[in-house]
């Protein structure tokens, strides 16, 4: 009995925590508007993106937590093909010290396609001004 009773105690502990994590990362990149440029909510509710376009920061978060991943396409100009992708089921950041393609061109218009429906037809479309 006092086993089970140790191991009970083990696993709602354990639970708890996950959860305080799990809790505490969301509301971290969530609840703090004042560092970002632009932040906008996809069509279908399910994907948050972050922009502070000085530091090349694009941030996506799954608002919904429906077990479908939210994902971001990030475009330099009228380019046919993404600089590069994100998809998370929770919240996922790149930026310019990641260097490489998640250093954005400056002066350069940023198009961004995000939700969680695929094909980019589906997906919200926002676009801005790199560094101005």
């Amino acid at each position: 009995m006092k086993l089970r009773t140790t191991m009970l105690t083990a696993a709602t502990f354990a639970v708890t925590a996950a959860s305080a994590l799990t809790i505490t990362g969301t509301a971290a990149a969530t609840t703090d508007p004042a560092g970002w440029d632009h932040v906008w909510t996809s069509h279908d509710g399910g994907a948050t993106v972050y922009v502070n376009r000085y530091k090349d920061n694009i941030s996506l978060c799954d608002v919904k937590k429906d077990g479908r991943a939210a994902r971001v396409e990030v475009y330099v100009g009228n380019a046919t093909k993404p600089v590069y992708t994100m998809s998370t089921t929770g919240c996922a950041t790149h930026w310019e010290p990641d260097g490489g393609k998640y250093n954005l061109p400056e002066g350069k218009e940023i198009h961004l396609y995000f939700g969680t429906r695929e094909g980019r037809d589906n997906l919200t479309h926002q676009k801005f001004l790199n560094n101005r």
